[in-house]
């Protein structure tokens, strides 16, 4: 079975990373992560995050590292971006199969776990897009694998390693990589009934955590200590409780309708695979297993208690979702196997369908030859697996197959589609193609767009008006060179010189779809000649 399991890893890795950097950044969260690292990478300050010529204190900065050394290794490229993610997926699978060995002592419960997992389509999302989530569960699963070899091997250095592993959750996204780990230790404590003890080894873990987690934001804050309350009130404590305040607050239920949608199938049929063994036994689950519940089922609540809620949140539950599903499955009867590979053949169909059709009516931009490739290549192996396996074997390699179809899809559509996928790829490439990327500003009302600077590989006037995410935070700037490349116009200075911009002739003036410039602007704008790229306009 392991060497299955690396023969699995291997293939893996080679489909994650094909056609990895063939589509654009996409705005907003990938954009912006990709575009800190690159004026990293350029500035050679490692210390001072800046997105767009401005300092960006919202996160710690070791995604910006990981991302600036795939720049090092691959050049300032989508590929460069994304590829250290691959690598984190491919961690995770090695992580969720080590914990699922340990925990069950079962090869098989530990692959079937772990194709669980890489099936999930929000897993995909994590890291088909450059964002903080699918390194924190990493360092997550890290941190939980260590104290699980501690607990029952009792290796001293796993204990430690769990420490550290958790002080680079800190420093990638501050203070939640705490809240899973303890949400699965303390049930397991409770569940086996184990005493709580403090030794001197807990107090040197957690002085070696609080040494890697607060390593760099040391550094910052002895240079600007109002960055303390800024890191710990601001962007902890207001963004659990308070998420209106950064346009991020969600009802209660928002995680239970679409936790559903982004794990599709396995979501779904582990909860009922759970349930159904749970009224079948008179004594109640395995303890493993009850750890693993509570501690999903608790998180999964904590973060839909929380008021600020993205979909990526729900992230760390999700490997726990995989190994109730990898456990279950070889207990799984004959007719809800069935009913479940009929499911991957409906879904498998619907996709395929979808390329095929949705062409015909301007929905997607999608060639012929990228639609036969992708229908010819997942139908055949489809129709080879329907042929010579049955049973776990089947739905397994159905899901594999179906992860590989999305995957494939994806990079083809976001290749082929650039506006649908929201990136300024396409409208980068308009302007130089019509020689307006060497104007003397390239200006953008009113949206804050990280991967036109990352294209243009210059930086670029943001204009605030009354969008949120163009509202930028600028009480750290040590001088007044970030005015160059951010106007609030609806301070009086920034106004005017807006309007002196406007009236010369040699700068480039970007607004997306129908936006209009507030009063006389509008008159001043009408007067240049204007130019179409998807959803944008271009004024020149």
């Amino acid at each position: 079975m392991k060497l299955k399991f690396y023969l699995f890893l291997g293939i893996t890795f080679i489909i994650i990373n094909l056609g990895l950097g063939s589509w654009g950044l996409t705005e907003s969260s990938e954009a912006r992560y990709a575009e800190i690292s690159r004026e990293m990478v350029l500035s050679g300050d490692y210390v001072h995050p800046r997105l767009l010529e401005i300092q960006h204190f919202h996160k710690p900065p070791l995604t910006y590292y990981i991302t600036s050394l795939g720049y090092q290794i691959f050049g300032i490229n989508e590929f460069g971006a994304r590829f250290f993610l691959q690598v984190c997926l491919l961690l995770q699978l090695i992580l969720i199969y080590k914990i699922a060995e340990l925990l069950f002592k079962n090869e098989k419960v530990a692959f079937y776990s772990a194709v669980i997992y890489l099936s999930f389509p929000l897993v995909l999302i994590a890291t088909r897009n450059l964002t903080t989530d699918a390194y924190l569960v990493a360092l997550i699963l890290a941190s939980i694998y260590s104290w699980l070899v501690y607990k029952k091997k009792e290796k001293l250095l796993a204990l430690y390693a769990c420490y550290f592993f958790m002080g680079l959750g800190f420093l990638n996204k501050g203070p939640v990589i705490i809240l899973p780990v303890l949400v699965f230790t303390i049930p397991w404590k409770i569940i086996f009934k184990e005493k709580w003890r403090l030794t001197i080894h807990h107090v040197l873990g957690f002085a070696l955590f609080a040494l890697v987690s607060a390593s760099w934001f040391i550094v910052i804050i002895r240079e600007m200590p109002e960055l303390w309350n800024y890191f710990f009130q601001k962007h902890t404590v207001d963004r659990a409780i308070s998420a209106e305040k950064f346009h991020r607050d969600q009802p209660f239920w928002y995680f239970f309708a679409l936790a559903p949608a982004v794990g599709l199938p396995w979501f779904i049929y582990s909860l009922i695979l759970l349930f159904k063994n749970y009224k079948k036994q008179t004594t109640g689950f395995n303890k493993e297993i009850q750890a693993l519940m509570w501690s999903g089922g608790l998180l999964f609540l904590m973060f839909s208690a929380f008021s600020s809620k993205l979909i990526l949140y729900i992230l760390p539950v999700f490997p726990m979702v995989a190994m109730i599903g990898g456990f279950y499955l070889h207990q799984i009867s004959e007719g809800f196997q069935k009913a479940f590979i009929r499911t991957y053949y409906i879904l498998i169909a619907l996709v395929l369908l979808a390329l095929a059709v949705l062409p015909f009516f301007g929905v997607l931009q999608l060639s012929w030859i990228s639609r036969l490739l992708v229908i010819a290549l997942i139908g055949g192996f489809t129709v080879v697996l329907w042929r010579r396996s049955s049973g776990n074997r089947l739905l397994m390699g159905l899901t594999y197959v179906f992860t590989t179809m999305v995957l494939i899809s994806f990079a083809m559509v976001g290749n082929q589609n650039p506006y649908l996928i929201n990136t300024t790829k396409a409208l980068v490439e308009k302007l130089k193609a019509d020689g307006l990327d060497d104007a003397k500003n390239i200006v953008i009302y009113d949206q804050r767009l990280s991967s036109t600077a990352y294209y243009l590989d210059r930086p670029t006037v943001t204009v605030h008006y009354d969008r949120y995410n163009t509202n930028r935070e600028v009480q750290f700037e040590q001088n007044e060179r970030y005015q160059n490349y951010y106007l609030d116009i609806n301070e009086e200075n920034d106004w005017n010189r807006f309007k002196r911009m406007l009236e010369e002739e040699d700068n480039v003036f970007i607004l997306k779809g129908r936006t209009t410039l507030p009063g006389e602007l509008q008159t001043l704008l009408e007067s240049k000649q204007m130019d179409e790229a998807g959803k944008w306009k271009i004024y020149y």
